[in-house]
């Protein structure tokens, strides 16, 4: 038996030798457990600033409070910018030296202002007229009633009326804008705030943020990803002032909301607020609120101005907001698109 054994040993002693060198090779290439990589917790960094006359609220998470800072500082400084450069409450931003020029041939204008015109005619024809940056002189010559508690006449209000609209200002890429009439103004105050937001979160991503949300005003929110561990943004919705309507929780998204009774001048002993309709050339004088879910701040605030307006939309005019949802209150009477 023994020589049996010797003899196959022999025989077959380098396979075995292979066999046993392949095994070790084997055993040696075999990957090693690694303990898994734990990412150290993300700083939070939040700050309120004021900016374009309300407050600006931004929070944000960072892998580093250094570097939270940094965008934040950045997130801010785009919102400025927009500011000096659509203000009409500054005398030397380019709207105030496009509003004071009575020229009605073309005129070379900052990038930013071609934008919000460009964007400002596709909103006008989404709102059907109801959303219109035109109305400038509409609301100076109110703003001069409200001061000085004299009506404007029928025949001023319509003299004003027939300068608005599309029609208003003919735009000739990539930068210059004609006026229709020298009197053409336009009016930011209800379309930049959102055009801020836009920005931040356009600005935001590119930094690599996944978590933040703008709050600007409690009247433009904009929303990137949730906060660590969380469902969304939680947002308390105001239709009235001072009474809860809803809770929401915001990811990657926007929240535009309006109230028409929020901060009334009073012409002639009648409230107003301000917010005007173009087709009277009247502020609203009822009580609503609404709000709007979408993609797009800047959009998000024409459709809110529609719904102040005129109420719930058509199905034809909400089909042309790109699957933004909204709501409305007048009184107690509340509607809801059904996606809301």
């Amino acid at each position: 038996m023994s020589r049996l054994l010797t003899s196959i040993w022999r025989r077959h002693r380098g396979i075995l030798y292979l066999a046993i060198i392949l095994a070790s090779i084997a055993g040696g290439c075999a990957p090693t457990p690694k303990p898994a990589i734990v990412e150290p917790p993300l700083k939070q960094i939040h700050q309120v600033r004021h900016v374009m006359g309300t407050l600006l609220d931004i929070t944000l998470y960072a892998r580093t409070e250094h570097e939270g800072l940094r965008i934040i500082d950045e997130t801010f400084a785009v919102a400025e910018a927009l500011d000096r450069k659509i203000s009409t409450y500054k005398p030397e931003s380019p709207l105030s030296t496009f509003n004071a020029d009575t020229r009605t041939e073309p005129l070379i204008v900052d990038p930013d202002l071609y934008n919000m015109i460009e964007e400002s005619q596709r909103l006008l024809a989404r709102t059907d007229g109801a959303f219109d940056i035109s109305i400038r002189p509409l609301v100076a010559i109110w703003e001069h009633a409200a001061v000085t508690g004299v009506m404007p006449s029928p025949q001023e209000i319509s003299a004003v009326r027939s300068t608005l609209g599309r029609g208003a200002f003919s735009l000739i890429p990539p930068s210059s804008v004609r006026k229709t009439a020298s009197t053409a103004q336009a009016e930011s105050g209800g379309i930049g705030k959102g055009m801020a937001v836009d920005a931040m979160m356009e600005r935001l991503r590119r930094d690599g943020v996944t978590a933040a949300c703008i709050n600007f005003g409690r009247s433009s929110v904009g929303a990137i990803g949730t906060p660590p561990g969380q469902n969304g943004w939680r947002i308390e919705l105001e239709l009235s002032e001072g009474k809860h309507e809803d809770t929401l929780y915001l990811r990657d998204e926007t929240l535009t909301v309006s109230r028409a009774h929020g901060t009334p001048f009073v012409v002639a002993g009648v409230a107003y607020a301000h917010i005007f309709d173009p087709s009277t050339g009247y502020p609203v004088a009822i009580s609503r609120g609404a709000a709007v879910r979408g993609s797009s701040a800047t959009a998000g605030e024409a459709y809110v101005k529609y719904l102040i307006i005129r109420g719930a939309p058509s199905p034809g005019i909400a089909r042309q907001w790109n699957g933004a949802t909204w709501i409305v209150r007048n009184g107690g009477t509340v509607r809801r698109s059904e996606a809301w």
